[in-house]
């Protein structure tokens, strides 16, 4: 009776002990899984981030590009000294024409009445100048050129995207508009059917530039015959809620030391 009542102890330790080694088991795989999606979650995040920093600095190029009305490869000198092939060749489906298309400043269609280009010296500043103010009085910004009021008015674009984003101009829509390939298809921020992605250019005069106490450009002077300094903001926003990449960059076309 004894060895009975001891075996019938040992076999209800033993279904316990099943039991806590089931329990724990079960423990352990929740825990991978948890630390499997976690892992999977950070590493979505990272792809999304990264995804949308590619396209911000895509998005800082292409500005540069509109700045320059040209396109690559830079290293080709036009027969009026500047470089690269136009924007917008003649005929529109060129990529070798060193004409540019009739009315156009750049990459920017002059001839349409109210339309902003890219200033290249004071006249130009002025009537640019109007231009976007008639567009926006508050904001004096238009397809992605501005000439706010001063160099801090529009330090903040990425915080008022509501208001600044249909101000903007998105990747490809005016340097890339003669080429059969717009160039977006490896990233879908850059899309123009997401409205994920934006930049803006502001143009100053430099002396209004140095004056103003902004000295990451101070060593970048422009040419006397085109002394302007352009500020350029991209915005990307990622696939993901919360993601977004803010890139700034001051840019010269035409400095002083590179006189083309």
């Amino acid at each position: 009776m004894r060895n009975l009542s001891i075996s019938r102890r040992q076999r209800g330790i033993s279904l316990i002990t099943v039991l806590v080694l089931l329990l724990l088991s079960l423990i352990s795989v929740l825990g991978a899984f948890r630390v499997a999606n976690l892992n999977e979650a950070m590493l979505g995040n990272t792809s999304d981030y990264n995804r949308a920093h590619a396209a911000a600095e895509a998005l800082i190029r292409d500005a540069e590009m509109d700045i320059r009305g040209r396109r690559p490869p830079y290293t080709t000198v036009q027969t009026d000294g500047t470089r690269g092939f136009p924007c917008r060749p003649n005929p529109p489906t060129s990529t070798t024409s060193m004409v540019t298309e009739a009315g156009y400043a750049g990459c920017r269609n002059q001839a349409v009445a109210n339309t902003p280009w890219f200033p290249r010296n004071s006249e130009d500043f002025d009537t640019v100048s109007d231009i976007v103010t008639a567009n926006s009085a508050t904001l004096r910004c238009m397809q992605g050129i501005c000439v706010p009021l001063s160099i801090a008015t529009l330090n903040n674009i990425e915080n008022d995207l509501v208001n600044m984003a249909p101000l903007g101009a998105t990747y490809g829509q005016y340097t890339r508009n003669a080429l059969t390939a717009p160039g977006v298809a490896g990233n879908p921020i850059l899309s123009n059917n997401t409205a994920q992605a934006w930049y803006w250019v502001e143009a100053f005069r430099y002396s209004e530039v140095i004056n103003s106490g902004a000295h990451s450009a101070s060593n970048l002077i422009p040419e006397p015959a085109s002394s302007i300094v352009y500020r350029i903001t991209a915005v990307a926003r990622g696939m993901k809620l919360g993601t977004r990449v803010v890139i700034k960059s001051i840019f010269v076309p035409y400095p002083l030391s590179q006189g083309q």
